[in-house]
Order: C-alpha cells, then sequence, then structure tokens
C-alpha cells in the first residue's frame, strides 16, 4: 500500500528528489524509497526497510529488482569473480574486473534454482555492442544477479526447457540475500551468519550510464 509520496526540488536547481513510503502488510513492514535524480543524468537510489515486529521468517533477499532490453547483453563487473559467489560461497573468489555475457550468468543445475549472483560488486555495467549502456555503482557494494530469467521463471520450473529464454534482461541489484547452505550436505541449512534476518536494514546505490 502506497501511503505517501513526496517530489521536492533543489533549490539550487539540477536535483529532483521523489521520496516514496509504502506498506507491506504482508509481511508486517514499512519501506521508504529515494530516487535523487541529478542534472547530469546520475539517479541515487536509498532503500530502507522497516519490520514492526521481529516475529517474522528470515528474508531471502532485500535489494531491487529491474528490466532491460536484451541488447545490453554484456555484463562487466568489479567484484567477486568470475564465478558465480554468494554470502556464503565467496572465498573462493578474487576481487578484480570481469566481463561475459548476460547468457554466461546463468548455470545450468540439475534443477533451475538460484544462479548467476555476484556478491562484493563496487560496479557493474550492462552495454550493448556499440558500448552504450547502464551502469549501477554500490555504496559501497552490492550483490548482483543479471539474468534472461525472471525469479519467478526460475522458482515455478523444474527441468530447464520448462522455461522460456525471455526478450529482456533481469537485474537485481541488491543488498545482500540469505547464503545456499549445504556446508555438510545439500540439505543443511544456511549458518546463522549467513541468514538475513528481518531487521531494520538500508542501502544506496547510483545509475549512471555506462562509461568506457
Amino acid at each position: 500500500n502506497l501511503l505517501d509520496n513526496a517530489l521536492k526540488f533543489s533549490p539550487t536547481g539540477g536535483v529532483v528528489e521523489i521520496r516514496v513510503l509504502g506498506e507491506l502488510p504482508d509481511v508486517a513492514a514499512f519501506s521508504e524509497v529515494t530516487y535523487t535524480v541529478f542534472g547530469d543524468g546520475e539517479v541515487e537510489i536509498y532503500s530502507s526497510l522497516q519490520p514492526s515486529h521481529t516475529e517474522l521468517p528470515e528474508m531471502p533477499r532485500f535489494g531491487m529488482q529491474m528490466t532491460i532490453p536484451a541488447a545490453f547483453d554484456t555484463m562487466t563487473w568489479y567484484g567477486r569473480g568470475p564465478h558465480e559467489t554468494y554470502w556464503d560461497r565467496k572465498a573462493g573468489a578474487r576481487v578484480g574486473v570481469y566481463s561475459s555475457s548476460v547468457d554466461e550468468q546463468y548455470f545450468d543445475y540439475s534443477e533451475p534454482q538460484e544462479t548467476g549472483n555476484r556478491t562484493d560488486v563496487h560496479w557493474v555495467s550492462l552495454t550493448r555492442s556499440d558500448g552504450a549502456g547502464i551502469e549501477a555503482v554500490g555504496s559501497p557494494q552490492l550483490s548482483v544477479a543479471a539474468l534472461f530469467y525472471t525469479t519467478e521463471d526460475i522458482e515455478e520450473a523444474k527441468h530447464k526447457y520448462e522455461m522460456e529464454r525471455r526478450d529482456f534482461i533481469t537485474l537485481n541489484l541488491d543488498h545482500k540475500q540469505t547464503g545456499v547452505g549445504g556446508e555438510d550436505s545439500w540439505g543443511a541449512r544456511p549458518l546463522p551468519e549467513h541468514i538475513l534476518e528481518p531487521k531494520a536494514m538500508s542501502y544506496s546505490f547510483r545509475l549512471r550510464p555506462a562509461r568506457s
């Protein structure tokens, strides 16, 4: 439910701030998202969550999701890589600058599941063949995934052939997500320190045109 929204203009000019407050009744929480649009085209996004109580289930992830045209299918990031990493699966991945296609971000597990995430990402860009694109810069870091499948596609399919490759890219720009677990077997739960608990949290990042 939308509780309130406000549009503010900077008295010095060149900046517009859009602030949205919302209520999430299904999870007994309040959210705030603020978009600060600068004159040079950059957009700073601040997102926060405030649960009204702590007797809630653990959170799979806290972040934001967007879609972009399929042509922007080259992903370059400064973070852990080159393979996928998670909160509890990143010790073997070095921090560096990596690049690959969005198609290569998907790992074909025997049953579709969470895949393609990159942690400790300082910045990530998605560009098309002429170099134009979008870049997200963490404050300080993000958890990022870009796929030609939606979250619902992956959750509902039992086999990859049941999923249709979309004509757009789903991009997750997250603060964090719960670990994958499996320390001693495939069914093992994540350790307590790798579980995203329902508590007050916030993060921010900037969107801007990709830079060569």
